[in-house]
């Protein structure tokens, strides 16, 4: 599962003030999602680990959403419903076991960035202020993905993110939609192992250190 995104160009021309790129985020760090309010798309940092208002440990904020599931626990069924976001991303990373070590490989489009689905959520404290936060959601893997690990981020199509953000979509077809949309990836290759690392950044984490595998 990937517990890892490289955020390193700008998604939106909203883009917030003081937003910095990653070519390395990790659960617990600032993301940037796309979601709808008043009829229009607004880019917005939040928390990447979704902490609903009604939780009390924050130690058990989850990071990613499985799709098969989303209706059924109570952690997201209401984000589901009321909020849905798109976290747009230049690509994502992801394990595979290679002897006895795990190889991290770095998965993207030749062309453009990946809009993931997500969910958000906002936690508001007892003097009015608040924080945002958000999870992406996986997918048993498909295509490339597939060769590396079981599961994988949701990336949509254009449709698909109408679709995914309108508030008229019934919440009975939402998992559908996940669980029918396709890869998107289609290249992948090998990345310096030392990306495992939270602190190490730049275009090192996303340069390749192997061959580039396409379908």
């Amino acid at each position: 599962m990937s517990g890892r995104l490289a955020q390193f160009n700008a998604p939106h021309r909203d883009t917030p003030a003081g937003w910095q790129p990653s070519w390395n985020l990790a659960p617990g760090q600032r993301l940037l999602i796309l979601r709808k309010a008043d009829n229009r798309l607004e880019c917005v940092q939040t928390l990447w680990n979704l902490t609903p208002g009604w939780l009390r440990d924050l130690s058990r904020a989850p990071f990613s959403a499985q799709a098969e599931y989303l209706h059924d626990k109570p952690m997201f069924r209401q984000a589901l419903a009321q909020r849905r976001c798109l976290i747009p991303v230049d690509g994502y990373f992801l394990w595979h076991s290679q002897g006895g070590r795990k190889q991290p490989w770095y998965l993207r489009r030749r062309e453009g960035g990946l809009a993931l689905a997500g969910l958000w959520e906002r936690y508001s404290l007892d003097d009015g202020s608040y924080w945002d936060s958000c999870a992406l959601i996986t997918v048993p893997a498909k295509g490339l993905s597939s060769r590396l690990a079981e599961r994988m981020p949701v990336s949509l199509n254009q449709a698909e993110q109408s679709l995914w953000l309108a508030n008229a979509t019934a919440t009975q077809a939402l998992q559908p939609l996940l669980l029918n949309a396709d890869s998107r990836v289609d290249l992948m290759h090998p990345v310096t192992p030392a990306m495992s690392s939270p602190q190490t950044q730049g275009p090192i984490c996303c340069t390749p250190t192997g061959p580039l595998i396409q379908p």
